[in-house]
């Protein structure tokens, strides 16, 4: 079956007639009257019940225009998607991910898309929060994959990967270490390590106060390492989340769930983000690897 074929099929019986839909397909009346026919030849099954001058839609028929434009808009999707991913044949994908992000998938995503797509040079940057919508609305990345404040563009196309948990990461030596969980009031006597760059401090500290609820002092680090190593340290406790699976801390660090005063856990919505202009093959193929991973974990 070919689509053209579908797509004259389809004409005809939205316009009721095939003079129409000749018209709308820019053919005569008698080359799409033998297009229809080569159809129904080909399927082995009548479309058309044909009177004077109407016709009606056989049982078929009735099936095929139902399920035929689902088809025809894969195809010109498909379509579209293998013009725009011979762009990237030489090309580069970005990728922007929370500086603060401590999972697996991301990197298991990677290496699976490299060897996919062994043409395109991946490049993946850890990025505050913000400048991470910046940087997705200015195209200077092609994918972000964020925590949702709240705060995400309308004009964004996001899928929702999961709604992680949040937890402390804490020194092993610290009293709370070994509960089961804590409240952020528990730990208030502890500074709060925020992972961002010092123009983003002020931004993120309103955000960890005014929408986590975080009392106490700030200790601002550019990096997931030194981070950690202040952690190791006694030198205050690490907000995360848990999305996907965990890198290992060690023995030095434990991780601590995070509740509410009414016992609920604190939870954060997790997305992928990316403008829909952008899409294409490649795009959707790493889309699709990711939430694969995260919504289906081992």
């Amino acid at each position: 079956m070919l689509l053209r074929q579908l797509d004259y099929f389809i004409k005809v019986v939205d316009n009721q007639s095939f003079t129409k839909a000749a018209d709308a397909a820019f053919i005569s009346q008698s080359a799409i009257s033998q297009q229809i026919r080569a159809l129904e030849q080909e399927l082995g099954v009548k479309l058309l019940k044909r009177h004077n001058r109407s016709f009606s839609l056989t049982s078929a028929g009735n099936y095929l225009y139902r399920h035929g434009p689902a088809l025809l808009a894969a195809a010109d999707q498909l379509k579209k998607a293998t013009i725009n991913v011979g762009k990237y044949e030489v090309g580069e994908l970005t990728i922007g991910y929370p500086k603060n992000y401590d999972g697996v998938e991301l990197g298991r995503v990677v290496g699976s898309f490299s060897q996919l797509f062994p043409q395109i040079q991946l490049s993946i940057t850890a990025e505050d929060h913000v400048e991470m919508l910046r940087k997705l609305q200015n195209k200077e990345l092609d994918i972000a994959f964020v925590g949702d404040r709240h705060d995400l563009p309308a004009e964004f196309h996001q899928e929702l990967l999961s709604n992680a948990r949040y937890y402390i990461e804490i020194s092993s030596e610290n009293q709370v270490a070994n509960q089961i969980s804590v409240t952020l009031n528990d730990v208030a006597n502890k500074p709060c390590i925020v992972v961002c760059s010092k123009g983003q401090a002020a931004e993120e500290a309103r955000f960890y106060r005014e929408k986590l609820g975080v009392d106490g002092e700030f200790k601002f680090v550019d990096s997931l390492a030194e981070a950690q190593m202040l952690v190791v340290a006694n030198q205050g406790y690490l907000l995360v989340n848990e999305v996907g699976h965990w890198q290992p801390t060690g023995s030095l660090i434990n991780r601590v769930a995070v509740t509410e005063a009414d016992g609920h856990m604190m939870v954060q919505p997790y997305c992928i983000l990316w403008q829909e202009e952008q899409i294409s093959a490649a795009v959707d193929e790493f889309i699709q690897l990711l939430m694969n991973l995260l919504r289906n974990p081992d």
